[in-house]
């Protein structure tokens, strides 16, 4: 009698282990239709199948690509419109959000254009590196874009004229574990808005 349950166990767990195997490799897509995960040749090719890129930041153009085609034109007149301005990052130390000299004179340059720029918006972008975890790294790249704004306000810019967002270090301008890397991407980003 032990014998039969001891082969029950095994036929059962057996049956068990088959099942499972024979539902791993499939994955559901919405709409119901059964595919395979994702290659990474499909990966690469993403920007061919609506995935399109611009400097690190996706676009989604399947789900609404009018709405997408709105956000890349957005964008590109954003990009455009800091390089006209002459707009340049300003850089942190570790775990700091105090603007050092050569962030003064950088925001001094850029107050400059703002000023003579009455009309002009601009947002600050605050940026960390990898180290952190995401919620305290999202507080220091706030903290770092709020010292950028108070700095600008210092120099004569309205406060409704400037716009406050931290990414913290979900948008790195550098990916590669070195420290002159965490060192370009401790940031205030400097955005003209067109």
């Amino acid at each position: 009698m032990k014998t039969v349950s001891r082969i029950g166990c095994l036929f059962a767990a057996g049956f068990v282990a088959l099942s499972m195997s024979a539902c791993a490799g499939k994955t559901m897509q919405s709409g119901g239709n059964m595919s395979r995960p994702p290659t990474a040749n499909d990966l690469s090719s993403a920007s061919s199948n609506g995935v399109d890129r611009l400097d690190g930041y996706p676009i989604l153009a399947k789900a609404d690509p009018s709405r997408a085609k709105r956000q890349l034109d957005e964008i590109r007149a954003e990009q455009n419109a800091t390089t006209a301005a002459g707009m340049r990052d300003v850089f942190f130390g570790y775990d700091s959000w105090a603007i050092n000299e050569e962030g003064r004179e950088i925001l001094n340059r850029d107050a400059e254009w703002l000023r003579a720029h009455g009309l002009a918006q601009v947002k600050v972008e605050g940026h960390c590196d990898e180290r952190g975890s995401s919620t305290y790294n999202f507080v220091l790249a706030e903290k770092r874009a709020k010292a950028v704004r108070n700095y600008l306000m210092e120099m004569g810019v309205k406060p409704e004229r400037v716009t406050v967002v931290s990414y913290g270090k979900e948008r790195p301008f550098c990916v590669t574990h070195s420290e002159s890397c965490h060192q370009q991407n401790r940031r205030g980003h400097l955005v003209v808005k067109p």
